[in-house]
């Protein structure tokens, strides 16, 4: 049996088994600079997997992003799909995305005789330069798309949510 997470740890804490006796991973929140917060993600004896980092935005009307940083391995960046990939892909997916909001606006005001639309999830791209590691739609679904990516650190955003 795994030691227990030390008091400093961010519940719920990650166990392998429902009776909580093996203890997969648990998270320690920090503060960074200019907003930061950084939760620590370490293995069942203690050691440091890696971090989940939540970015403020920049400017107002943007939404916070997220980092992911595992030791040996470069920066994951997690970002709106809409703005994650190239220039041409963002330009088509901001044309798609222009009319996908008129026809939910349309929605909204009933001229499809439904109720409005509930908040949606959101999608995010986690890219490592150009390849792209992994997709989540808030808790709901997240896919590793990168052999190397510890799962620790997904399930660890997962316990997070895009809070």
């Amino acid at each position: 049996m795994a030691p227990p997470a030390p008091p400093s740890a961010l519940e719920p804490c990650l166990f392998e088994d429902p009776e909580a006796q093996r203890l997969l991973c648990y998270l320690v929140a920090e503060e960074g600079e200019k907003g930061e917060r950084h939760f620590w993600v370490h293995d069942d004896q203690g050691e440091k997997v890696g971090a989940i980092r939540r970015i403020p935005p920049s400017r107002k009307p943007f939404k916070h992003t997220w980092r992911i940083d595992q030791p040996g391995h470069p920066e994951v960046v997690g970002r709106n799909q809409w703005a994650s990939g190239d220039a041409m892909r963002i330009a088509e997916r901001g044309a798609g995305r222009v009319l996908s909001e008129m026809v939910s606006v349309a929605a909204s005001m009933g001229y499809d005789g439904s109720e409005e639309p509930g908040k949606k999830s959101r999608r995010l791209e986690w890219r490592s330069g150009d390849e792209l590691v992994m997709v989540s739609e808030s808790i709901k679904q997240i896919g590793i798309k990168a052999d190397w990516l510890d799962r620790r650190l997904a399930f660890a955003f997962a316990v997070l949510g895009d809070i």
